[in-house]
This record gives C-alpha cells, structure tokens and sequence, in this order.
C-alpha cells in the first residue's frame, strides 16, 4: 500500500514537472513568435511611412517629365516659326526640354531587413509580398530611365548654352530656371530637333510607368493596413 503510495506521488510529480517543462517550452516559443510578429510589423509600418515619401517624391517627378515633355511638343510644334516669338518663352521652353531631369531616391532598408531576416515569411496576405517584391525591383528601372534622360539633357546641353542666356536665377514652382532667353538667329537644327523628340518619348515613357507606381504604391498602402489589422495586439 505504501508502495502504491509513493508511485503515484512520484508519477503525479513527474507529469507536473513534464507539464511544467511543456509550459515553459510553449511560453518560450509563443514569446519567440510575437516578438517576430511585432518586428514584422515594425518593418511593415516604416515601409508604409517610405511609402507616403515615395508618392510625394513620383508626384514631383510626373509633374517634372510631364512640364519636359509639354516643352518639346511646343518646340517642335513652334520651331518653323522660332524667330518670331518671344524670346524669354523660347528660352524657357529649351531650358525646361533639355534640363529638367530627375533623380529618385528610395529606402529600402526596410525592406532588405524584412527580407534577409526571414520576417516576410509571417506576412500572411500573399498579395502584400508580392506587391512589396515587385515595387523595389521597378525602382532600379526607373533610376536607368532616369540615367538615359540625364545623359541626353547632357549631350543637347551645349546646344543650349550656344542659342540662350541666363537673364535670372529665379526659379519655377518645381525648383527648376526660368530664366533663360533665347538668343539664336535660326531655328532649332533637325538634329537637335529630333534628340528632342527622342528624349520626349522617353519622357513620356517614365511618366506614365510612374503614374502606375503611383496606383500601385497607394494600393499597397491599403494591404499593408489590411495586414496590420489581422494583428490581435493591434485591435
């Protein structure tokens, strides 16, 4: 009888200690689980702050390419008759067809850390990561559009320098010079005229893929809150 006693304690003490081991392994992995969590959305917050930037900065930079292309067009459309108009608005159209340009600037540090972590693995809306994915893979195209419209504002540079003169320093409402009056005695060279239609095509090109990052990004916007929402500590 004593016997039977003491096994049963001892089995009674064992499976407390088993439960107590099982608990505490439990309490460890679920702790080891939220701080993921929290981590996770951390970087899913200040993703969605980098994007109310990143829409700031393309909305800046489709008026930019918008108001480059707009000028072209008006030098084409105009060049037969370039002598005849006013000087300062020839000027300012040349100024703003060869030098507006752009360069954007994006953090990915965010999402670098989300990914090389393994955090993006506990995102559960799979329309989040795909849509995070592909916004910073179409950031390094935009940067070589950008590279290409820098490079031909360069090359038609000098033909600028050559036929206006900075009057003023005084600035548009982009930060761009308006200064610059036309001092030519002959219209715009076919060759200069047709880099300029060059350059407006890819103008154009980069300012309709960034009205579409535009949609995109204020979509993603959007999931990244559904996402936020699906945190119980977050409700």
């Amino acid at each position: 009888m004593e016997i039977k006693k003491h096994l049963l304690t001892y089995t009674l003490e064992f499976f407390v200690i088993l439960l107590g081991i099982s608990l505490s392994f439990y309490l460890e992995r679920k702790n080891d689980s939220d701080y993921k969590e929290e981590l996770k959305n951390q970087s899913l917050n200040r993703i969605s702050n980098n994007l109310i930037m990143d829409l700031r900065d393309m909305e800046f930079n489709a008026k930019a390419h918008t108001k480059a292309s707009e000028a072209i067009a008006w030098l084409v459309k105009n060049n037969h008759n370039l002598l005849n108009l006013p000087k300062d608005t020839v000027g300012l159209k040349i100024s703003q067809a060869v030098s507006i340009a752009t360069i954007f600037v994006d953090n990915q540090e965010e999402y670098r850390a989300l990914q090389n972590s393994g955090l993006i693995e506990l995102i559960e809306l799979e329309e989040v990561v795909l849509a995070i994915q592909n916004k910073y893979k179409s950031h390094d195209f935009y940067k070589k559009i950008e590279d290409m419209i820098v490079n031909q504002g360069s090359e038609l540079r000098p033909y600028m320098y050559q036929n206006t003169q900075l009057k003023h320093e005084q600035l548009d409402e982009l930060g761009f010079h308006e200064g610059r009056v036309f001092t030519g005695t002959e219209p715009i060279p076919n060759t200069i005229l047709e880099r300029l239609k060059d350059k407006k095509w890819i103008h154009d090109f980069y300012q309709n893929r960034i009205q579409d990052r535009i949609k995109k990004d204020s979509a993603l916007q959007e999931l990244i809150h559904q996402e936020l929402q699906k945190d119980p500590h977050l409700n």
